[in-house]
């Protein structure tokens, strides 16, 4: 169940910011020590305002195990609940400043393939576009992809995300150019076709919907032709089929995830694709079934189904800190 959060005035909250960033950089100097304590014991609103933001602190040092830009995601996230929309990306950036440049790395990583690239979308969103060869491309959630058209090809860069691709005939150019799509992983020459790529960590996914694809990666010397319902991943050093599927690949273009016997691990690891903040499993429950059509465009909606349906609970830590548990007899 769902735990009621306290409300934290927005000017303690503030002003436990600045004593956090002063003490972290200051390192703890005796005059500034005995300062914040007794702002601490001033008013019993910035005691609260204080444990609330060291909460976040605690909680993100929890975190070694999950990737830096999911940490700096699940901070900022937390820190706008505290503070508010009309606070705005200074106080953010403050926040993040309490918890080091570690947890922020990854994230700033993030930030720089979004705004370098051609076409992105944001968490939760879908775009569509129309190139000018007559290709279309539907960019899935959290997705950076940049367009590269030469003389003699078309070339998709996937930086991070997922994509969706039906090629054009290319008829105003003047001579034939091949349609590629790449990832850090290798090369995907289309054969006038429809076909997903999915970059995920170390690897790609390729699934062809019509026609064919070409895979070649730069260590492996042999390249893979995928046929109309071929899954396949890639590496810099393999090319190997994927396992059947127990959900839609293509489902989310219409907004859902429509699930077959998918375990609960990877259907909340897929959920947690479409909503800000860090959503995971309990491995207790990792190995139940789900099935059904579930949809992305409200995430929060689409938990209170999963519980309502499966044998779980929801421990929220913070509205973008979500673990699903077993629930409790009772």
């Amino acid at each position: 169940m769902r735990t009621a959060q306290p409300i934290i005035d927005a000017q303690a909250v503030d002003q436990a910011i600045a004593w956090g960033v002063r003490l972290r950089l200051r390192g703890g100097d005796a005059g500034d020590l005995q300062a914040f304590e007794a702002w601490r014991r001033a008013d019993a609103r910035h005691e609260a305002a204080w444990r609330r933001i060291e909460t976040m602190q605690q909680d993100l040092q929890h975190m070694q195990a999950v990737p830096s830009q999911l940490a700096g995601q699940v901070l900022a996230a937390s820190a706008r609940a505290a503070l508010g929309r009309r606070r705005g990306a200074m106080k953010l950036m403050i926040a993040g400043a309490m918890v080091g440049a570690a947890a922020y790395a990854g994230r700033d990583s993030a930030w720089m393939q979004m705004a370098t690239a051609d076409y992105s979308t944001g968490v939760g969103r879908r775009r569509t576009v129309q190139l000018d060869d007559g290709s279309e491309l539907v960019l899935n959630t959290d997705t950076a992809v940049n367009v590269r058209y030469e003389a003699s090809r078309r070339l998709i860069e996937v930086r991070r995300g997922e994509i969706l691709v039906t090629t054009g005939r290319d008829a105003s150019a003047l001579q034939r150019r091949a349609f590629m799509v790449s990832t850090d992983d290798g090369m995907m020459l289309a054969k006038g076709t429809r076909f997903l790529v999915r970059k995920e960590p170390g690897r790609t996914r390729l699934t062809v919907l019509e026609h064919a694809v070409e895979l070649s990666s730069p260590e492996v010397h042999e390249a893979v032709l995928a046929q109309a319902g071929d899954s396949f991943y890639m590496s810099r050093r393999a090319i190997w089929r994927a396992a059947a599927d127990n959900f839609d690949p293509v489902a989310w273009t219409e907004g859902v995830i429509a699930a077959r016997e998918m375990r609960m691990d990877q259907f909340v690891a897929e959920l947690s694709r479409y909503r800000p903040g860090l959503l995971r499993c309990d491995p207790e429950v990792a190995a139940l079934p789900v099935s059904g059509v579930f949809q992305l465009h409200d995430t929060e909606r689409t938990i209170e189904v999963l519980l309502a349906t499966q044998p779980v609970a929801a421990r929220y830590r913070t509205r973008y800190w979500v673990t699903i548990i077993a629930r409790q007899p009772g």
